[in-house]
């Protein structure tokens, strides 16, 4: 399906000025992660999920992150539905989605450091984070998922809540209680849910959280 970048080119522009002086840094990987988005994945379809992780990390290479937003679009949707990757955060979708064709997938940083499994750690994240925070929110608009899925463990949870309250998404009770997930909604039905990594995670306590999410997708809360 044809669709429009999720994140316009002025945001993009300043991504890629980020990535730029921060690989002249010496720190970070050149290239910016932009969504991948499954070829069935439909605003108005019961599977509208936006899946939401840290950053790309190891895998930054891997689903070729690059200057051009449609090219970086194309590799990581191509990434993520031929199922290269079964570590715990796609088990997770997979519950969801096994296909994966019928969900989005971005991360909250977009760019890695060289080399690195996290995300950049704070004292560097401080000073790019705003053009990424803009991007995710571009994306969400741009997206309109049913539901959000943030399985990043409260990272950048202030940035995360203050995103989404622009969006016009306000607390709601959460009929269980793990010490990590929290949930939020519109007016107009769309939820986002935040919950931790389910790397190391109880199967019993994940699967909550999917079962919730896929409650949401398919009959609303």
């Amino acid at each position: 399906m044809d669709r429009a970048l999720p994140i316009s080119a002025g945001t993009w522009k300043k991504l890629i000025d980020c990535n730029r002086i921060s690989v002249d840094a010496g720190w970070a990987s050149s290239g910016v992660f932009a969504p991948g988005i499954g070829p069935e994945y439909d605003p108005c379809g019961k599977l509208a999920l936006l899946y939401v992780g840290k950053s790309a990390g190891p895998l930054g290479k891997l689903v070729a992150c690059n200057h051009d937003q449609a090219a970086s679009v194309f590799a990581s949707t191509k990434w993520m539905v031929e199922r290269r990757n079964k570590s715990a955060f796609w088990q997770m979708l997979d519950l969801i989605d096994p296909s994966r064709r019928k969900v989005a997938w971005t991360n909250i940083c977009k760019m890695d450091e060289i080399g690195g499994s996290r995300p950049p750690p704070a004292h560097r994240w401080r000073g790019i984070s705003e053009p990424h925070f803009t991007a995710l929110k571009e994306e969400i608009a741009s997206l309109t998922p049913r539901v959000i899925l943030f399985a990043t463990s409260g990272y950048c949870g202030d940035a995360v809540a203050s995103t989404l309250e622009d969006l016009g998404y306000t607390r709601k009770a959460l009929r269980f209680r793990d010490g990590h997930t929290k949930l939020t909604a519109t007016s107009e039905g769309a939820f986002a849910i935040e919950t931790r990594h389910p790397q190391g995670w109880p199967t019993s306590e994940r699967d909550r959280v999917v079962d919730l999410t896929r409650k949401l997708l398919f009959r609303g809360y």
